[in-house]
């Protein structure tokens, strides 16, 4: 009894094998419903060769194996042509082995065919629960069925019994698990797919919002000040700063829609090789006047590595992360920026000593409607940072403690490494005005 409950897992493992890692694998590949249909086939022709290849051995004469599982799943689902190329699978393979019970086979198989030319189509509009139903039903009557045809062929009386107590209940159980986890999975793979096109649309009715709303407010500045350049009685000066301020927001409007393609860009359009040491002091030199208001010492070690990139794009991103280092110290502070290799990357440190954020703050960084910055941020800096580093093939890892500074670490591949010797070291104390 026990080699034969054996012989029945190993049946089982060839039935449920295909069906967790094909559909699985399909699902990854995203192929359509076409080529699914053929490979789905064909794994369940895979399942009935394995399946008739390793019986389970009631007798010298005669063998039994649960292929009959695959054949219903196959051919229900996969429609009639998929039923009658199990079919002929079935009954060709089986003839290799000759016997007595190739006669029941055929007949079992044709039955099996024909019952799924008639159901499929009915099959595949039924909920989850009704197939898993009708599936055990035909299991079990093409079960009895088998069993009834060896008795009146072959007059078996023998083992007759044993069959109608461990086969007929062991194969309608077993289409019954399958045919549930078949479902079960199936059920979990459209949840997840629905999850994910959420999750998508989310994201992009949070940048809409987040892009309108930021957008809107300094064109909305914009134009009443412009309207009040109507009024006649309004002194040079006083038309001088309204017309500074809404050239101010225009320019505001437009750094956001700036970021916000910057993010939405697929790919670098003009990649080149850049020097880490010149590009860093370039954004130093630009964000000097902001660091002198805020009293903030630089300091700075560097070495000229090199690493493939779009220029703009990587200024822009190296001074997104400088200038929130900057803001992040009004009262002054120490900003040190440190270039060294790491293995075969360029690690890019960038450390303040500024408020610091949370953990939960810094888990948000990268989203594109979250600051830490109140009403002065977009939202959108970090999400550009993060967006560029990415198209880069690099990595970005921050590090922050409240009331006592961040640490910003960018890892790029690098592309060419020079000498130590080249490196220089320099400090700079810049003094409020």
């Amino acid at each position: 009894m026990l080699e034969i409950i054996k012989d029945f897992l190993l049946n089982l493992f060839f039935i449920l094998l295909p069906i967790f890692v094909i559909t699985l694998w399909i699902e990854e590949k995203n192929v359509s419903e076409k080529i699914k249909r053929h490979i789905l086939t064909a794994s369940a022709a895979i399942a009935i060769i394995f399946c008739i290849t390793f019986p389970v051995s009631f007798d010298k004469e005669y063998m039994f194996d649960l292929r009959q599982i695959p054949f219903w799943l196959g051919g229900l689902y996969g429609g009639p042509l998929a039923s009658i190329f199990l079919c002929m699978i079935t009954i060709g393979y089986r003839s290799l082995f000759g016997g007595k019970g190739l006669i029941v086979t055929i007949i079992s198989a044709v039955f099996q065919t024909l019952i799924c030319l008639l159901l499929s189509k009915k099959f595949i509009t039924l909920s989850s629960k009704q197939k898993i139903l009708l599936s055990f039903v035909l299991s079990a009557f093409s079960g009895m069925l088998m069993i009834i045809m060896v008795r009146l062929l072959y007059d078996v009386s023998d083992f007759f019994w044993t069959m109608w107590l461990v086969y007929l209940p062991i194969q309608p159980l077993s289409m019954l698990l399958t045919c549930y986890l078949r479902e079960a999975l199936q059920a979990n793979i459209e949840v997840r797919k629905r999850i994910i096109r959420a999750e998508k649309m989310e994201v992009v009715s949070h940048l809409a919002a987040s892009i309108s709303h930021e957008v809107r407010n300094p064109l909305t500045a914009s134009r009443g000040f412009m309207q009040l350049l109507e009024q006649h009685h309004l002194p040079l000066e006083k038309r001088k700063e309204y017309i500074r301020i809404a050239v101010e927001e225009l320019d505001r409007a437009e750094a956001i829609i700036t970021d916000y393609l910057t993010f939405a860009k697929p790919a670098p359009e003009c990649v080149e090789k850049l020097n880490i040491k010149t590009e860093i002091e370039r954004v130093i030199d630009i964000l000097r006047p902001l660091a002198n208001m805020s009293s903030v010492e630089i300091q700075t070690s560097l070495i000229p590595l090199h690493v493939k990139g779009e220029r703009d794009k990587f200024q822009q991103c190296l001074l997104n992360i400088i200038k929130n280092a900057i803001e992040a110290m009004p009262n002054g502070g120490l900003l040190d920026i440190y270039v060294s290799l790491d293995k075969n990357n360029v690690l890019i440190r960038i450390s303040d000593t500024g408020v610091g954020m949370t953990g939960e703050q810094i888990e948000r960084l990268g989203e594109p409607y979250f600051t830490t910055k109140g009403t002065k941020g977009t939202g959108l800096g970090m999400m550009v940072v993060y967006r560029i580093i990415e198209s880069m093939n690099g990595t970005i890892k921050i590090t922050s403690e409240v009331n006592k500074g961040t640490q910003v670490c960018v890892y790029l591949p690098l592309i060419q490494s020079l000498p130590r010797t080249s490196s220089s070291t320099r400090k700079e104390k810049i003094l409020a005005y």
